[in-house]
C-alpha cells in the first residue's frame, strides 16, 4: 500500500511540473532593435506571457544574433527552439516551389497577394515545409515593397545597371532577377555587410524596402532610389513544428493568435509607412527616381520561371490563376 501510494504522489508532483513547466522560444531576425519587426516581436512576447500565465516566454534575438536567415531556418528544421522571421527564398531550400510566394513583378497590391496566401496552392506547399521539414508556418506580412538603389549610378533602364555588381540574397529568385531584370552582376551578401559593402564600394547597387535601408543606414552612400517596386516583400513567421506542437493546445492557440496579430501590426506598418520612408530617405540626401516607365523591368520578369525546373508543372501559372480568381 505504502510503495502505491508514494508512486501516486509521485505521479502527482511530475504532472504538477510538467503544467507548471516553462516553455523559452527564442525569436530571431536580421533587423535591428528599432526596427518595426523587433517592436512587433516584443508585443508578441508579451501578449503570449501575460496570456500564458508565464507557462510561455518569447526573447528577442534582433540583428542576426542568431545567425542568418539559412542558419536560423536549418535551427529550426532540427527542433530548436525558435520562432523567426526569414525569407521564402530560404524556405525554398528546402521546399523549391515556396519561392513563388516573392516572384517580382507578381501582385499588383496586398490585397492580390492575400489571395495566394489564402490559396489551397500555398496551403500545400506550407504542408510540405511542416511535414517534410518541421518548419511551420505561423502567418505572414508585408515586409515592404522593394526598390532599386544604387551608389552613385541613376537609372532609367535596365540597361543603365550593365556591367553594375548588386548585392542579393543568396537565393535563386533574387540572383534571377538581378540577372534578368535588372542586367547587373549579382553578388550574394549577407545582410549585415552591405552598409560596409557599399561604403567600400565592393557593391554598387541592392534592393530593399525604404524602412530596410533606413534601418541600416545604406542611404550614407547610396546616393540614387529608383522606385521600381518590383517586389512586395513578403515574408513568413515561422516556428519549429515540433516545439508548437510539444505545447498544450491552449497555449498554441495563444501563440498562434499573438503571431497572427504581430504579422497584421507589422503589414500595416510596412505598407502604411512605405511614402514616409521614401519622403525620409530623400530628406537624407537620396535622390529618388520616381519617373520611369516600370513595364521595361517587369516585361523581363516572365523568364525568371524558367530557371526552377526544380518547381513543380505550371506552378507560376497555378499562382495567377489563385490571384486572378476573385
Amino acid at each position: 500500500m505504502k510503495s502505491l501510494m508514494t508512486t501516486a504522489a509521485i505521479g502527482l508532483c511530475m504532472a504538477a511540473a510538467n503544467a507548471n513547466a516553462e516553455t523559452t522560444i527564442r525569436f530571431a531576425h536580421m533587423n535591428s532593435n528599432g526596427h518595426f519587426v523587433n517592436a512587433a516581436g516584443q508585443a508578441m512576447a508579451e501578449a503570449v506571457s501575460t496570456r500564458t500565465g508565464g507557462a510561455v516566454k518569447i526573447e528577442m534575438f534582433p540583428s542576426g544574433q542568431l545567425g542568418e536567415n539559412s542558419q536560423i531556418t536549418e535551427q529550426i528544421t532540427l527542433g530548436g527552439d525558435l520562432i523567426g522571421q526569414v525569407g521564402p527564398g530560404t524556405i525554398a531550400n528546402y521546399v523549391p516551389d515556396f519561392g513563388i510566394i516573392v516572384y517580382p513583378f507578381m501582385y499588383a497590391d496586398f490585397g492580390d497577394a492575400q489571395k495566394l496566401l489564402a490559396s489551397d496552392l500555398i496551403n500545400s506547399i506550407e504542408t510540405q515545409a511542416e511535414e517534410a521539414h518541421n518548419i511551420k508556418v505561423m502567418c505572414y506580412f508585408a515586409f515592404g515593397i522593394r526598390d532599386l538603389y544604387t551608389r552613385e549610378t541613376p537609372v532609367q533602364v535596365p540597361a543603365d545597371m550593365s556591367g553594375l555588381k548588386m548585392r542579393v540574397q543568396p537565393v535563386t529568385v533574387y540572383t534571377e532577377m538581378v540577372k534578368q531584370v535588372f542586367d547587373a552582376a549579382p553578388t550574394p551578401m549577407p545582410w549585415p555587410e552591405v552598409y560596409s559593402a557599399f561604403a567600400q564600394g565592393v557593391i554598387d547597387a541592392g534592393e530593399a524596402p525604404p524602412a530596410a535601408i533606413l534601418d541600416q543606414k545604406h542611404h550614407e552612400h547610396a546616393k540614387y532610389l529608383i522606385q521600381t517596386n518590383h517586389i512586395l516583400d513578403l515574408s513568413p513567421i515561422v516556428m519549429s513544428a515540433s516545439l508548437f506542437n510539444g505545447l498544450s493546445s491552449e497555449n498554441q492557440a495563444i501563440v498562434q493568435e499573438e503571431a497572427n496579430n504581430a504579422c497584421a501590426s507589422m503589414s500595416d506598418t510596412a505598407l502604411s509607412g512605405y511614402q514616409a520612408g521614401i519622403d525620409e530617405l530623400a530628406a537624407k540626401g537620396m535622390t529618388i527616381i520616381s519617373d520611369i516607365d516600370k513595364s521595361l523591368f517587369s516585361d523581363r520578369a516572365g523568364g525568371i520561371a524558367d530557371a526552377f525546373p526544380e518547381w513543380s508543372a505550371g506552378l507560376y501559372e497555378s499562382a495567377r490563376a489563385a490571384i486572378e480568381a476573385n
